[in-house]
């Protein structure tokens, strides 16, 4: 006489081959994008951690259910200094589109940032979405870290232990990330602009990417000619004029740089969600 949970085990069998090619065809996308704000809690740190979370969704809109059973990945990204999260939008909804559950914390906007805690709160964020419940269901065990310039720094600094790490323009921060890069080992990268005077490479990016102890094969930076660093998010005054007054503007188009970014983003993200075909029905 079969089990209890051997019975619920051949009826889930049973079940996924009924509707494999369903499934299939739900975690395939492109998605519309559901969006929620809410506040996560670090009690550890006894810390608030409010984040504005971008994932795939069976409708377009705020609030809206999420697409469930596909396990998708998870990437945590940081803002660049005094630029806010919401500047990101284009790349939260791009990568959603294309299955990529996007966390945006609004920690650390001011002009004195703390770069450990904004570390610290993203390596949090990345780990803690699961948590949400209309999301609980909608993301898998990938998880990854990133961000801009001050933010792609601070990822540096959160990120040992994570899946990924994806940066634009990274920034060096305090304590230094090119110290930290060491003990990140997860696959990597980072994209620039050739036209980027306010992080220039060499000071930041180069032996940020040389630190990284990721093996060769699987980190890769890529600058994006006429690109600058402020056109990597959207409508910062500050980011403007401190990249106006060193001279860096762009040759390309905003839109340009950013279509560049996503198609080098989207194939990045979604290699590290190894399994195409995810499915859990909660049996035991």
């Amino acid at each position: 006489m079969k089990s209890p949970a051997c019975r619920r085990w051949l009826i889930a069998c049973a079940w996924l081959a009924a509707h494999a090619d369903a499934i299939a065809q739900a975690c395939t996308g492109p998605y519309a994008v559901g969006t929620v704000q809410t506040t996560l809690v670090d009690s550890e740190r006894g810390r608030s951690v409010p984040v504005r979370v971008h994932y795939p969704a069976t409708l377009a809109g705020s609030n809206t259910a999420a697409v469930n059973g596909c396990a998708f990945p998870v990437l945590a990204f940081g803002h660049g200094f005094t630029i806010a999260h919401t500047s990101y939008g284009y790349l939260a909804d791009g990568l959603a589109t294309h299955g990529v559950v996007v966390v945006l914390p609004a920690t650390e906007e001011g002009f004195s940032p703390s770069h450990a805690s904004f570390g610290a709160d993203l390596r949090f964020a990345a780990n803690a979405v699961r948590n949400i419940d209309a999301l609980r269901a909608a993301v898998g065990p990938v998880r990854a870290i990133g961000g801009h310039s001050m933010g792609g720094g601070a990822a540096i600094l959160g990120g040992a232990g994570l899946d990924g790490y994806f940066g634009l323009a990274p920034a060096n921060t305090n304590p230094s990330a090119i110290t930290a890069a060491p003990f990140v080992v997860a696959p990597a990268l980072i994209l620039l602009g050739s036209r980027d005077c306010v992080t220039p490479r060499a000071q930041h990016a180069d032996p940020i990417f040389q630190a990284l102890a990721t093996p060769l094969a699987d980190k890769r930076m890529i600058e994006i000619a006429g690109g600058s660093h402020c056109q990597f998010s959207v409508g910062s005054l500050t980011c403007g004029i401190g990249e106006q007054s060193c001279g860096g503007s762009a040759t390309i188009s905003q839109a340009v740089q950013q279509a560049a970014t996503l198609a080098e983003a989207i194939p990045f993200l979604r290699g590290l969600h190894a399994p195409d075909l995810v499915w859990s029905a909660g049996f035991e």
